[in-house]
């Protein structure tokens, strides 16, 4: 009877042991993903996409073992992933910033997902805008001042970007995404400056 009780007591304990490690696993983004997006973004022809995605996976398993078998925010960190590899920029912008939206985040936690945010849209504008003509200087801006997680000096240039004249229209979706995050009411006060020049004395 003692031995079976020891061997049944075992196997609980080895049970115990693998559901703590499944659950750990499962508190970060997907592995397989966070490789496919690395290969992805070391391969293209900018290097800086590969540094840049280096620091936003690192960040995402930061966040992910920070808060525990969390499965909301682990489909978010895949589905940024995922969108991310897939060339869905808009939506992993979206993904990303829906972070900070989790339920029960400590400041600390708040921070790191805003950190995600922050490196995701890096990572976008400096694939989607770094060859856009006269905007290199800025696009340099955004990219550094989200890096560094100082975000308003990162908002004039995600003005001056929105407002080029060489935009397409996938490219003014995906800046306008970006600004109506980082300096929501902009397109508002975009127009009224422009109303503000028609009229006489301005």
């Amino acid at each position: 009877m003692k031995h079976h009780f020891a061997k049944h007591f075992a196997l609980l304990t080895v049970a115990a042991v693998l559901g703590g490690l499944n659950q750990t696993a499962f508190a970060q983004a997907d592995a397989g993903l966070v490789a496919k997006f690395l290969d992805s973004a070391k391969s293209a022809s900018d290097s800086q996409l590969g540094t840049i995605a280096s620091e936003l996976t690192s960040k995402m398993q930061s966040l992910g073992t920070a808060l525990g078998g969390n499965p909301a925010v682990t489909a978010k960190l895949d589905d940024t992933l995922k969108s991310l590899t897939g060339g869905q920029d808009s939506a992993a912008l979206t993904h990303a910033f829906d972070l900070v939206k989790s339920a029960k985040l400590t400041p600390e936690q708040l921070g790191v997902a805003k950190q995600v945010g922050n490196l995701a849209s890096a990572y976008v504008v400096q694939k989607n805008f770094a060859s856009l003509p006269g905007a290199q200087g800025d696009v340099g801006t955004i990219v550094s001042s989200l890096r560094g997680g100082n975000v308003t000096a990162a908002i004039p240039a995600i003005k001056n970007v929105a407002g080029n004249a060489h935009l397409t229209d996938g490219q003014k979706q995906l800046i306008t995404t970006v600004a109506d995050k980082y300096a929501p009411g902009w397109e508002k006060a975009k127009g009224e400056m422009d109303g503000l020049k028609k009229l006489p004395g301005f």
